[in-house]
C-alpha cells in the first residue's frame, strides 16, 4: 500500500483523497473488487486516456470520475500524486492522449489547493508549479 497521499493533482484540479486505495474502492466504480485489485498502472493510464479523450476537461466536468481515476493512479503507482492528461486537438483516439505522472511535494500540493479554494488555480499555475520540474522518468 502507498504512503497515503492526501492530495492529488489531476490537470488543474486538486483532489483530497486520503488513502488512494480506499478512495478508489469506495468511489462506486463499475469495476468489481477483483478487477480493481488486478488493475495495473498501465491499465489505469489506459482508462485515463479513454476518459480524457471523451472529455478533455474531465477533471473539471466530472470531478467524481476524475477523483476515482486519480485515486487509482495514486494506489497503483505507489508514488505519483499528480497527473497531467492532455488530449491534442488532432487526436484520433485515446492512444493520442498524453499522460504524465509526477510525485510532488506536499508543500506544493497544499499551495495549489489553497489557490483552488480561492478560485485562483489555473492550468498555468499548476504547470509552473509541477510540470516544468517533473522528472521525465515518471512519464506514463
Amino acid at each position: 500500500m502507498g504512503s497515503g497521499a492526501v492530495l492529488f493533482l489531476f490537470n488543474d484540479v486538486v483532489f483530497k483523497l486520503g488513502d488512494p486505495e480506499r478512495a478508489a474502492r469506495s468511489a462506486g466504480s463499475p469495476l468489481s473488487e477483483q478487477a480493481l485489485s488486478a488493475l495495473t498502472l498501465g491499465k489505469a493510464v489506459k482508462l485515463i486516456r479513454e476518459a480524457v479523450y471523451t472529455d478533455p476537461m474531465l477533471a473539471r466536468n466530472a470531478p467524481e470520475k476524475a477523483r476515482f481515476l486519480a485515486a487509482l493512479i495514486g494506489w497503483k503507482s505507489d508514488e505519483a500524486n499528480a497527473l497531467l492528461a492532455v488530449c491534442p486537438t488532432n487526436a484520433r483516439g485515446p492512444e493520442d492522449v498524453q499522460v504524465r505522472l509526477a510525485s510532488v511535494g506536499l508543500v506544493v500540493l497544499t499551495q495549489l489547493k489553497g489557490l483552488q479554494e480561492m478560485d485562483m488555480l489555473s492550468a498555468r499555475s499548476a504547470n509552473d508549479a509541477v510540470w516544468h520540474h517533473a522528472p521525465q522518468r515518471l512519464r506514463a
